[in-house]
């Protein structure tokens, strides 16, 4: 088995360029850390697995590894605890609004907040809009969705007016919104907007809602970005199916 251990390998270099945004703009590559992250993420968008001289690679793409000393490994980690296994990956391409579930992150900052929603949007169906937002193929993003970069429908932007153009109807999270569990209309086509983690939703996105909605809370004066997102999403995907249910039946 060879393994690599210079720097000034290219593979190498090439890799560890991906930790910095513009390489990433530039190759429209990113890296994946972790083993379960590359399995799940569909083969097509692996280019090439970076794995650790000792590292067990069973059920990857044998004929994409290439193995490195573990010294280069935990160099190229961005990660406290370097997982022995990384992969060069390419990005999903940008796709255009097709579904009637959008998500709208308004300057979302934090990067296991950004990861966090990714993975729920993916899990309920929603489309996604990055706008102004943390670089979604950041490292600790990756980390935190671990696979579900490879599998949302993205798009990065300010598609507001566009979203509003198309009959959607959008809905604010805020403060003071109406309770959540109140609305019981049904929306064909449906935005769900989550606004930054410090200052909410900005107010020319503001003055495009249809309506504000809050998620009643007990002893907190509001939650993380990335709860209030899944609440909202799960609700408006599953949950708000049973309410609508129970309302018409003329249950409380």
């Amino acid at each position: 088995m060879d393994v690599i251990i210079s720097e000034d390998n290219k593979l190498y270099k090439s890799a560890n360029k991906l930790k910095q945004k513009k390489y990433r703009d530039i190759s429209g590559e990113y890296l994946i850390e972790g083993y379960r992250g590359i399995l799940d993420t569909p083969d097509e968008y692996i280019k090439t697995i970076l794995a650790s001289e000792k590292f067990d690679c069973n059920r990857l793409n044998k004929n994409k590894i290439v193995y490195f000393s573990d010294k280069l490994m935990n160099k190229l980690s961005s990660a406290d605890s370097a997982p022995g296994v990384i992969a060069i990956a390419y990005k999903k391409p940008l796709s255009d609004l097709i579904s009637n579930r959008v998500l709208y992150l308004d300057r979302i900052r934090d990067p296991g907040n950004m990861g966090t929603i990714i993975r729920t949007a993916v899990a309920t169906g929603y489309e996604i809009v990055c706008d102004d937002c943390v670089d979604i193929y950041n490292p600790k993003v990756v980390r935190s969705c671990v696979s579900a970069l490879s599998k949302a429908d993205l798009h990065i932007g300010n598609f507001i007016d566009i979203i509003a153009k198309k009959g959607y109807n959008i809905i604010g999270a805020a403060m003071d919104g109406k309770n959540i569990f109140e609305d019981t209309k049904r929306y064909d086509k449906l935005c769900i907007v989550i606004g930054n983690e410090a200052n909410g939703i900005r107010e020319d996105i503001l003055n495009k809602c249809n309506s504000i909605c809050t998620i009643p809370m007990e002893n907190m004066e509001s939650l993380n970005a990335s709860v209030s997102a899944g609440g909202l999403m799960y609700y408006y995907k599953f949950n708000w199916r049973t309410v609508c249910q129970d309302t018409a039946n003329g249950r409380p």
